[in-house]
């Protein structure tokens, strides 16, 4: 067996190298929960193939930098936000702090779009935070129902909102109206009467309790 042979068959990829890959792709599927986007939708925002992005998602192939490419500018998003997350030690309050100067990008598909507020700060791995807008009225036209690791709050700015929970009684909710729910129970959001209705939805990792 020659030097190139026996070296490549000794290569693997080490723990870190592996470690990296998959956080990328719950990364990018935190990204695209958070948006409330299926699969599909997401493969028509970024022009990336359903049956790749599930690959990435589940850390079954890593993304070339031009998939990356496509797939950070559909979601509008800056670098900074797949990035490997450092540690942040100790600082003075509001070292981390940020405030938003500036519009940031929007995600539209069709009759909805999202905006993320503050991507880039470290903090946001904890406290996400979008402004969305749909003017679907039926649960399938706006994407189906959607189950997420996540506790929701979500307070409407304009417009009347009508929240779905799977197999339970949908809730509706005027504006300075707000939600506070388990995102993995399976729901959707859909305007009430087709005008377009504009939301705050924030997102925290739910913590399991220990019995």
């Amino acid at each position: 067996m020659s030097g190139k042979t026996a070296s490549r068959a000794g290569w693997k990829r080490t723990t870190d190298q592996l470690d990296l890959t998959g956080k990328l792709g719950e990364k990018l599927r935190g990204l695209r929960e958070m948006r409330e986007l299926s699969l599909g939708e997401a493969s028509e925002v970024t022009g990336v193939p359903r049956p790749t992005l599930s690959r990435i998602e589940n850390n079954k192939m890593a993304p070339t930098i031009a998939l990356l490419g496509k797939i950070v500018a559909g979601y509008g998003v800056p670098w900074s936000t797949v990035l490997p997350d450092t540690v942040i030690a100790d600082r003075p309050a509001g070292r981390n702090a940020s405030f938003s100067t500036h519009r940031t990008l929007e995600v539209k598909l069709g009759r909805r779009s999202a905006k993320s507020l503050h991507p880039s700060n470290p903090l946001s791995s904890r406290l996400r935070t979008f402004v969305m807008t749909t003017e679907h009225t039926s649960v399938q036209d706006g994407g189906g129902y959607l189950s997420h690791a996540f506790t929701k709050f979500c307070y409407v700015l304009e417009g009347s909102l009508t929240i779905h929970f799977k197999g339970k009684r949908a809730r509706r909710l005027e504006a300075g109206e707000s939600a506070l729910f388990p995102g993995d129970t399976p729901h959707a959001f859909t305007s009430h009467s087709g005008a377009a209705v504009r939301f705050l939805l924030v997102s925290t990792p739910l913590r399991k309790t220990v019995s």
